[in-house]
């Protein structure tokens, strides 16, 4: 019994240092934004320099995905990475929410509009088009 238990305890901590090690990699990929924005009905107001996300609901078992209309952007601000954080549930099949990281580049005003879209679904119209207004200061 006492061995059955070691096991276990040894097992639950390898889990958890890969948890730490994952969590580390991720940050390193993703840095974090200073502020998150959902509403697309208010005004981003940000200063040059400073970093932000657009976090949308997603669901990628779907199929859907979030998709930036114009990639190439007007200059005020920069896409720095983008990704997907699941729902702490156990529910198969469950969402969550996406995060678009932008570095605010220049003064100016920017409208980043996102489409929900299957990529691979050709002259479908979105599921849904959300649009923010970036001003930079």
């Amino acid at each position: 019994m006492a061995r059955i238990l070691s096991l276990i305890l040894a097992v639950l901590m390898g889990l958890c240092i890969n948890a730490c090690a994952e969590n580390q990699r991720t940050a390193a990929v993703f840095p974090e934004a200073d502020r998150e924005f959902t509403d697309p009905l208010q005004t981003i107001q940000v200063t040059v320099g400073e970093t932000f996300s657009i976090v949308l609901d997603s669901n990628p078992t779907t199929g859907y995905t979030w998709q930036r209309q114009d990639k190439a952007g007007g200059g005020v601000v920069v896409f720095t990475g983008n990704r997907f954080v699941a729902a702490r549930t156990d529910l198969a099949g469950a969402g969550g929410k996406e995060h678009m990281a932008f570095r605010a580049k220049s003064p100016g005003t920017e409208k980043l509009t996102f489409h929900y879209l299957r990529p691979w679904e050709k002259n479908t119209e979105p599921a849904r088009t959300v649009v923010f207004t970036v001003t930079v200061h």
